[in-house]
């Protein structure tokens, strides 16, 4: 593994993308290798319940394990997607982990296009 060094601690970079029956978290180094990655549905939860704050409890800690695992110093976050839950996701990431550095929103809105053109009239 080839981590940039700061301070003799790692940076990572943590993936969140919501999907409308999932949630799923990948961990990369800064060139974007993935070094490990979970989901919620990955913890055997079916269905709907996939969505609930419980469930999403689980996946973070799995997270937790593997950061403290790997003495990781500092943490970028990187979100994609709507859910209602979003909140309390990052919540939860700023109780468990303080050393989080940029938090990076890119989520596509749609906008319906450009303006069509006037219908020319004879």
């Amino acid at each position: 593994m080839n981590l940039i060094v700061l301070r003799n601690r790692k940076i990572l970079v943590l993936h969140v993308l919501f999907t409308i029956n999932n949630v799923v978290y990948t961990i990369t180094d800064l060139r974007g290798n993935t070094l490990f990655w979970v989901s919620v549905g990955s913890n055997k939860v079916k269905n709907t319940k996939k969505v609930t704050t419980t469930s999403i409890f689980l996946s973070i800690k799995d997270i937790e394990l593997f950061l403290d695992k790997y003495n990781v110093g500092y943490l970028f976050l990187k979100l994609k997607g709507f859910n209602k839950y979003k909140k309390t996701i990052l919540k939860q990431l700023k109780q468990f982990y303080s050393q989080i550095i940029l938090i990076y929103e890119k989520t596509d809105l749609a906008h319906n296009g450009c303006k069509n053109r006037k219908m020319r009239r004879l």
